[in-house]
């Protein structure tokens, strides 16, 4: 009967060690496989902000061309408002000296 019950304990012992090495294999393929996942999820988020980054970069060049374009605009629209300016005080800049030599 002890040697029975010393069987059975030696038996219990020796499935729990079986179940723990089990555990730990099994951790430790979960592990890697959190891993592998982990390393997956982080190239895909590097990735995507690349990819807005890059978006954004695109867009504030887009927006600083067209800023640009509108300042260009304006200065010339001013050249040509300061052109017409002058050219309508030449006559009388003209004027102004044929009077002072006559």
């Amino acid at each position: 009967m002890v040697e029975e019950t010393i069987k059975t304990i030696k038996e219990t012992e020796n499935a729990a060690e079986e179940i723990v090495r089990e555990a730990e294999a099994t951790c430790t393929d979960i592990l890697e496989k959190a891993s592998a996942e982990a390393g997956s999820i982080k190239e895909q988020v590097e990735a995507e902000a690349k990819a807005k980054a890059a978006a954004n970069l695109d867009a504030a060049k887009e927006m600083g061309k067209k800023s640009e374009q509108e300042a260009l605009a304006e200065v010339e629209k001013e050249i040509a408002s300061l052109k017409a300016a002058a050219l309508s005080k030449e006559s009388e800049a003209v004027s102004a000296i044929i009077a002072e030599l006559i």
